[in-house]
């Protein structure tokens, strides 16, 4: 029987992608919203500021419900389409790496020991079948060869989704829902904690709480590939 090959589509403007174009068509590259935030004091900083101790925060692009790369994050998210996610990281990691030349060196990775994912409740990712974030991690630990620990920050308690909730029921929602296994493994070592969407900050700060709680000697650095505006 033969199968029906689906032609591969731009997200923001639905046209065919062409054999040379990835994730988005040339047309398109240009106008994903940048947050620019190679620098410190940048606007994810600023967001999560004051509510956990970190060393640095960044993000690839800005994120809304009705933003166009708002659709790349929800495809890769909800509609099996996670190779978005690794096309993405990879644009980002040559961005960081451009901004890191231009400051002779200092930027990111910076001093990274270890990624860490923020992780799925297994029965959340039992139903949608994979993790969105393994693209990230996966680009991230060949590109700036580091290694990738998937086994001691995990999720206590499945939650609901956060996508429509209010900013205190995001933090209610998320709070004391991670917990962390083999805590040695992360002892004095610098953590970039890593996940596709930063909104409100809840999940981040919730996975921070838990691993400095657990390891009280760690480093902890973010990364995310959108971040919500406002």
């Amino acid at each position: 029987m033969l199968s029906l090959i689906l032609p591969r589509r731009c997200p923001y403007c639905d046209s065919t992608l062409l054999p040379e174009e990835e994730g988005v068509c040339l047309r398109c590259l240009p106008l994903l919203p940048r947050v620019h935030a190679e620098h410190p004091n940048n606007d994810v900083e600023r967001r999560l500021f004051g509510r956990f101790p970190f060393e640095h925060a960044t993000s690839f692009c800005y994120y809304g419900q009705k933003e166009p790369f708002g659709n790349i994050i929800r495809q890769s998210k909800f509609h099996d389409r996670p190779w978005l996610n690794a096309w993405a990281t990879r644009l980002f990691v040559q961005e960081l790496q451009l901004a890191s030349d231009e400051r002779g060196g200092e930027g990111w990775p910076y001093d990274i020991d270890v990624i860490v994912p923020v992780p799925l409740h297994p029965f959340r990712s039992l139903w949608r079948g994979y993790n969105q974030c393994a693209g990230i991690v996966e680009v991230l630990k060949r590109a700036w060869h580091l290694p990738l620990e998937t086994h001691c920050l995990f999720k206590r308690r499945h939650t609901r989704s956060q996508v429509g909730l209010s900013s205190s029921e995001r933090f209610w929602n998320v709070t004391n829902s991670f917990g962390v296994r083999h805590p040695e493994r992360l002892a004095s070592r610098h953590v970039l904690i890593v996940d596709d969407v930063l909104t409100t900050g809840s999940t981040m700060v919730a996975a921070a709480d838990a691993l400095l709680q657990a390891v009280p000697d760690v480093r902890l650095s973010v990364l995310t590939l959108a971040f919500a505006r406002g």
